[in-house]
């Protein structure tokens, strides 16, 4: 046992222990396969409703099984991807919201602790309240809705203990399960069904590919080893901004579908309120020497 006394390799080589939450999620599959793929890593991945071998199920609600999973795993670092990530869901249910985005990451930072392990949380740009983009790792946070506060409230959690990590990111896509696991993936759906339904023309996001997100994750994790000072706020995100209704546009031309079915909505969306436009600034990453960015239409060409 580590004792709580917190153990960082000085060096990739020293292989690291990784737990990994949500690895049955739209991003946590993208960071078990990431890091399974690199020898250096010994990956243990959680989940719960689709948890199925390799991936091992455990309730991030109950406090006392997750302190006695990370004492038995003695990890070097969790990454935890695992959250209530839909806003209107968010909104219409705030507890159950709470208990994922707030309290479970609580008693996973406690768990770390004990092992001397530091936490890697995936945060969003929703703490943001898109007036004044792009936002800086020190921005004033403001969030909108109950998405948005709850994960700076988890933000705040993980950053009690000064070697922790957190990432946020915006909208995310990459290789689905479900349609519904990407709002990216819900719009090519609609375009290929051909459903003459108003996209939102409103809000700015920048779509961010989920393997690039795990590629990132794996990168400042090794920097970290190189660096054990590297902890707090980073940000990364895709390089293009587009609205639904762009990325839509996307899709048609990627299909060769009339464009003049497409209905452009300049209004702000209903629903939980949305920021405008929260593009963040990555710079921190960068001056790294970290990241990955893949073009919207190279994705297209890979995944649809």
């Amino acid at each position: 046992m580590k004792n709580g006394t917190q153990r960082v390799p000085t060096t990739i080589e020293d292989y690291m222990k990784v737990l990994i939450t949500g690895a049955t999620g739209l991003l946590g599959r993208e960071l078990f396969k990431e890091f399974s793929l690199d020898g250096r890593f010994d990956i243990t991945g959680l989940g719960f409703s689709r948890a199925e071998p390799p991936i091992q199920k455990l309730d991030l609600l109950n406090a006392s099984e997750v302190k006695e999973f990370v004492e038995k795993a003695q990890p070097d670092v969790i990454i935890h991807s695992a959250a209530e990530r839909k806003p209107d869901i968010s909104e219409k249910d705030p507890e159950a919201t709470e208990a994922l985005n707030v309290k479970a990451t609580r008693t996973l930072l406690e768990a770390a602790q004990s092992v001397g392990a530091y936490i890697f949380y995936f945060s969003t740009d929703y703490v943001f309240d898109g007036t004044q983009p792009p936002y800086s790792i020190d921005a004033e946070p403001n969030p909108l809705n109950f998405y948005g506060k709850s994960k700076l409230e988890g933000e705040k959690v993980v950053l009690e203990d000064s070697q922790s990590i957190v990432l946020r990111v915006p909208v995310l896509y990459g290789p689905v399960e479900t349609t519904d696991e990407s709002p990216v993936s819900v719009i090519a759906e609609n375009v290929k069904q051909r459903n003459s339904v108003k996209m939102d023309h409103w809000a700015t996001r920048f779509p961010t590919f989920t393997p690039d997100v795990a590629s990132v994750t794996r990168q400042l994790i090794i920097k970290r080893t190189e660096d054990p000072s590297l902890s707090g706020i980073f940000h990364w995100s895709g390089n293009e901004p587009m609205t639904k209704y762009d990325m839509a546009v996307a899709f048609a031309k990627h299909w060769d579908l009339p464009e003049d079915e497409l209905i452009a909505n300049s209004e702000c969306p209903p629903g939980a309120p949305r920021p405008k436009n929260a593009q963040l600034d990555c710079s921190r990453l960068k001056d790294l020497g970290v990241g990955e960015q893949t073009d919207f239409s190279e994705v297209l060409k890979r995944l649809f």
